[in-house]
């Protein structure tokens, strides 16, 4: 008879770094490492991620975040302008292959209005990072996204994400943990598609004043979410509002911690 398989434990971060602006203004990549470190993830999604671009110093920061934490690295741009980029990253203590990793569906008359300067910005495009993840043998999917500003934007893009092409490929009983900055709170149309499929993690907080995540000086919204289902147990979770938090970006990170 075989033996059972040993229970894993792993820590999950989800953070919306802000181009690692803090609320001081300065750009500061080194101090986002230090809140990620403090708090010893072992896989971290990161949301609003710059690399070479001229207003946050020409500098790779998914790279000098990874660097400072020793950790494995993919950057997934969103958008990407005469040698600047912009967008998401998955980072890990652990081995991982990128599964896929691309463009998130937008309605047409959004994508008509990425062409009209003022609206760059609210219909910029959307990434979603797939990556499996292996923790001795076994495996994660984990996924992190950045989800646009309007509801139908969200709506389609979730609905993309649940079905076939992503997340509706996984087996039921395989472990999801599905991470990111949805633009989207816990009464949302987005948030009750998800629930359909998956557990969120802030859930589990009694006071729902104590999930929101931005701003980070004084949180007013609840838009940074951990979400989970499978083969997998969630232990805690938290939402650290410290001096250092409160002050290296707009949002607060989420983490939590599993079992396998």
């Amino acid at each position: 008879m075989e033996n059972e398989k040993k229970e894993l434990k792993f820590r999950v971060m989800t953070y919306n770094v802000h181009s690692c602006r803090g609320l001081d203004g300065r750009v500061n990549p080194e101090r986002i490492a230090k809140v990620i470190e403090k708090y010893s993830p072992d896989i971290v999604a990161l949301q609003e991620l710059d690399v070479n671009r001229r207003k946050s110093g020409h500098i790779d920061q998914p790279l000098i975040i990874a660097n400072y934490l020793r950790m494995r690295c993919h950057f997934q741009p969103a958008i990407a302008i005469e040698g600047e980029h912009y967008g998401i990253a998955v980072l890990s203590r652990y081995p991982f292959d990128i599964v896929k990793a691309e463009h998130l569906s937008q309605p047409k008359k959004f994508l008509n209005m990425l062409h009209v300067p003022v609206f760059k910005h609210l219909f910029e495009p959307r990434e979603m990072i797939w990556a499996s993840i292996k923790i001795e043998g076994r495996e994660i999917h984990f996924f992190n996204t950045h989800l646009g500003l309007r509801s139908k934007e969200r709506e389609l893009q979730i609905k993309t994400i649940l079905s076939r092409e992503w997340m509706g490929a996984i087996q039921d009983n395989e472990p999801v943990v599905f991470c990111g900055d949805f633009n989207a709170g816990p009464k949302s149309s987005v948030f009750e598609l998800i629930g359909q499929n998956l557990k969120e993690a802030k859930s589990d907080i009694k006071r729902a004043s104590h999930r929101r995540t931005i701003p980070s000086r004084y949180p007013l919204f609840e838009l940074d979410h951990i979400f989970y289902r499978g083969n997998i147990h969630l232990d805690s979770v938290e939402i650290p509002s410290t001096k250092i938090t409160k002050a290296a970006s707009d949002h607060l990170p989420v983490i939590a911690d599993f079992k396998l």
